[in-house]
């Protein structure tokens, strides 16, 4: 059996229609501690992304030949 969201995405909208500003603490923390609180921080942390996933299909690539 699949997972039913817990709402619609229409009702989420609707939820944060009514929401106020974000504050300065609003802000993603990775695992090990980094806050992606900026642009610069948030594009190097999709370029490490992109290293591993690069890194993950050279690995298969190997071991499937």
């Amino acid at each position: 059996m699949a997972a039913q969201p817990v709402m619609t995405a229409e009702e989420w909208f609707e939820g944060m229609r009514h929401a106020g500003p974000p504050t300065d603490d609003d802000v993603t923390i990775l695992w090990d501690g980094r806050r992606l609180d900026s642009r610069e921080a948030v594009m190097e942390w999709l370029a490490e992304v992109e290293a591993k996933r690069a890194e993950e299909v050279a690995a298969a690539a190997d071991a499937a030949t």
